[in-house]
């Protein structure tokens, strides 16, 4: 058991309050809002760059739903992002929100050489994989992906020549919730009329937003359930690298509730798992979320730093992540001597994916 703080930085959770200042903990985030919802203050840019600096990752919201008083915080805030001037909301959030439409030069077509079925085409399939902007046009993650199902010997089908369309928190971040409902009543009736029980989402932003606002009667679940269960019945090589240590993703754990899976994961890949001080529940935000990847990636990167100090104290070499969010905003400021890999990139590398597939 851990019961000594490693440093003193390790104690702090908010990504923003312990990087910046007292207003941008969230008690000063509350305060605004009640600010502007009582007339007190008035948008400017200064209460813009508070209000864009925070990562959303929810830990203050869980951690007060665990006392006797619960203050509905990443509501609060999202409604603030909500109704916030569009004047002062960050232009590239903005771009980045109008992503929600598939284009026409997407990649999923390769997923069928894996056996992976176009549910528009092959009628009713229980269980599909979702695709949002992080796999849409991924030829190397939608070969890995293709492979693993296929060794699966699961039957699982996607929206091929009709792609579903691909949200995530990046429209929650750029205040389009009414673009998000539009997408999400279009995602419950393609579910609805193929008869989908069971969606597996890769990207965890995808999954929650589709977890706390879908409809349907669907079951949403992170793919890394479905690699822990794989592993189980079917296990694959052993993977010979150095100590590992994971990072929970904030939509994964904190929004999704899906702590277990990756770990059973990792222990089923024969990796030696090393956690850092804050993991689980009290893990700290990577410094990607509500927007900030795309909006500043300069103060993204310093969040980033934070986590990159624990992840080195473990005296692990390699850490192991399964949010291609957190993937990307921690190949920021990299140390030298650490690796940073994608979960079902090790999935595959277990089960002989070569890359060589790719080409078949």
């Amino acid at each position: 058991m851990q019961d000594a703080v490693p440093n003193g930085a390790f104690s702090a959770q908010c990504p923003s309050g312990s990087t910046l200042f007292g207003e941008y903990e969230p008690a000063g985030l509350m305060y605004m809002a009640r600010g502007i919802a009582q007339g007190e203050l008035e948008w400017n840019k200064d209460l813009a760059t508070v209000l864009y600096s925070c990562t959303l990752c929810g830990y203050c919201e869980d951690l007060c739903s665990r006392g006797y008083r619960h203050t509905p915080a990443i509501t609060i805030l999202e409604e603030l992002r909500k109704i916030i001037p569009d004047g002062l909301k960050p232009k590239s959030l903005q771009r980045a929100a109008d992503g929600a439409q598939v284009s026409k030069n997407h990649k999923l077509s390769m997923l069928e050489k894996y056996g992976v079925k176009d549910v528009t085409e092959s009628g009713a399939v229980d269980t599909v994989l979702f695709a949002d902007n992080s796999l849409l046009y991924n030829s190397a993650k939608l070969n890995e992906i293709g492979f693993i199902a296929k060794k699966s010997g699961k039957k699982i089908g996607c929206f091929i020549s009709n792609p579903l369309p691909p949200v995530d928190e990046t429209l929650i971040s750029a205040g389009r919730q009414d673009v998000l409902a539009g997408c999400l009543n279009a995602i419950d009736a393609q579910l609805q009329k193929h008869a989908v029980k069971q969606v597996l989402c890769y990207n965890p932003e995808s999954l929650s937003v589709l977890k706390r606002f879908s409809k349907s009667s669907a079951q949403f679940e992170s793919i890394t359930r479905l690699y822990a269960e794989m592993l189980k019945k079917k296990p694959a090589k052993k993977l010979k690298m150095p100590a590992v240590t994971y990072q929970d993703p904030c939509h994964l754990g904190r929004y999704a509730r899906e702590y277990v899976a990756p770990r059973q994961v990792i222990e089923g890949l024969g990796l030696s798992l090393k956690e850092m001080w804050r993991s689980g529940y009290n893990s700290l935000c990577c410094g990607a979320g509500g927007g900030l990847l795309v909006s500043d990636q300069k103060l993204a990167k310093r969040y980033a730093a934070n986590r990159w100090e624990e992840a080195a104290a473990t005296g692990a070499k390699v850490l192991v992540t399964a949010c291609p969010y957190c993937s990307a905003n921690f190949m920021q400021g990299k140390p030298k001597d650490f690796k940073v890999m994608d979960l079902t990139s090790l999935v595959a590398q277990a089960y002989g994916y070569t890359g060589k597939e790719a080409g078949r």
